[in-house]
C-alpha cells in the first residue's frame, strides 16, 4: 500500500537512495497496486523509466527487470536472478519511484545515495539520463563479473567499534568495514574465506549475509575500480539540478567533481552513512527522509541514528501481523 504523501512538506525533504542487499522481487508492487497504488500519472512515469532501463539492459545481455519489479513479493524465495539483473532492478526501482513522486509534486531538497544508490541519486539529480545511468550500472556489472562469487558482504548487528574488534580477533587483514549504517548495524566485506573466519569466531548469530554476489567497498578491489572507469568512459555528466551528498566522498558533490569516478569509489571506499545522517539532521531539525527504493533499510538506520527522525519508505513490504 502506498502511504498518503499529500501532507509531505515541500521543504527540508531528503531523498535516500538505497543500495543492494535485499531481493528486488516485487519492489514496485506497492506502486502498481490497483486499490492503493500511485495515480496514473505517476505510474506512467515509472513505466517510462522501466522501459528505458530494460532497453539498455537487454542490449548489454542483462534483465529485463519489469517482471521482477512487479512480481508478487512471495516470489522473493524463487530461483536466484541472473547475474546483473538484481543491480539493474534496484536501480530501476529507485529511479522509477523518484519519477513517480515527482509526478505527484514531491521533490527533494537534498539527495543521498548509499552504495549502488549513488547511481540513481546522480540520475535523479540530473547528472545522467535514465539510459546513461543504466549504462553505468551495466558497466559496474561488467567490471565485477570476473570476481563474482569470490567475495561476500555481511550485515553485523553491532556498531563500528565492536565490529572492528571482531575483525581484529580474526587476524584477517582482508576483512574491511564496508558500511557504517547505524549505531547498531555495520556491513563487512571480504573474500569468502575471510568471512568464514569471522563466522568461526563465535559471531555467527550477529552476522547476516546480504544478497550481493561479490564483495564491495573494499580497498583490495582497485582493479575492479579501474575496469569500471574504463567501461564508463563514454558517459558524460551534466550539472546537478539538486544537491547530492555522498557518504562515500564524505561531502556534498559539486559540478567540478568527476561523477563516474565518484561512483567508482563506491567499489573501494566505505559508506559513512551514520556520519552523513548526523550531519544532515544537525543542519535542520525538521528534515523528512524518504527512502526512494526497495525496502525500508535506510529508514530504520536513520531512526536508529537520530532520535525522533521522520521517515517514509513507500516501497517497504507490508508488516507481518
Amino acid at each position: 500500500m502506498m502511504p498518503d504523501l499529500s501532507d509531505v512538506p515541500r521543504g527540508g525533504t531528503v531523498f535516500l537512495f538505497p543500495g543492494q542487499g535485499i531481493s528486488p522481487h516485487g519492489a514496485l508492487a506497492n506502486l502498481y497496486d490497483d486499490q492503493h497504488g500511485a495515480p496514473p500519472s505517476a505510474r506512467a512515469e515509472a513505466d517510462r523509466v522501466i522501459r528505458e532501463i530494460d532497453n539498455v539492459a537487454t542490449a548489454h545481455g542483462y534483465g529485463p527487470v519489469r517482471d521482477v519489479l512487479l512480481a508478487d513479493r512471495s516470489s522473493a524465495s524463487a530461483a536466484p536472478l541472473a547475474y546483473g539483473t538484481s543491480q539493474l532492478a534496484h536501480f530501476a526501482a529507485s529511479v522509477a519511484l523518484a519519477r513517480a513522486l515527482a509526478a505527484t509534486g514531491i521533490a527533494p531538497d537534498l539527495i543521498v545515495g548509499h552504495s549502488l544508490g549513488e547511481f540513481s541519486a546522480f540520475v535523479t539529480a540530473g547528472a545522467f539520463t535514465v539510459a546513461e545511468g543504466a549504462e553505468l550500472v551495466c558497466a559496474l556489472n561488467d567490471a565485477y563479473r570476473p570476481i563474482t562469487g569470490q567475495g561476500t558482504m555481511v550485515l553485523v548487528l553491532a556498531g563500528e567499534r565492536d565490529t572492528r574488534a571482531m575483525l581484529a580477533d580474526t587476524g584477517r587483514e582482508d576483512l574491511a568495514i564496508a558500511c557504517v549504517n547505524s549505531p547498531r548495524e555495520t556491513i563487512v566485506s571480504g573474500p569468502n574465506a575471510a568471512v568464514a573466519a569471522l563466522r568461526a569466531g563465535g559471531n555467527s548469530r550477529r552476522l547476516f549475509e546480504l544478497d550481493v554476489p561479490y564483495a564491495a567497498h573494499h580497498p583490495g578491489l582497485s582493479e575492479i575500480h579501474g575496469r569500471f572507469i574504463d567501461n564508463a568512459k563514454g558517459v558524460r555528466q551534466r550539472p546537478l539540478r539538486v544537491a547530492v551528498h555522498s557518504p562515500v566522498q564524505r561531502r556534498s558533490c559539486s559540478d567540478a567533481d568527476d561523477f563516474p569516478l565518484a561512483l567508482a569509489d563506491c567499489i573501494t571506499n566505505p559508506v559513512h552513512f551514520v556520519e552523513a545522517v548526523n550531519g544532515i539532521a544537525a543542519a535542520a531539525d525538521q528534515q523528512l527522509f524518504i527512502e526512494v527504493g526497495a525496502g525500508d533499510t535506510l529508514s530504520r538506520c536513520v531512526r536508529a541514528t537520530v532520535r525522533g527522525a521522520r521517515t517514509i519508505a513507500p516501497l517497504a513490504p507490508p508488516k507481518k501481523r
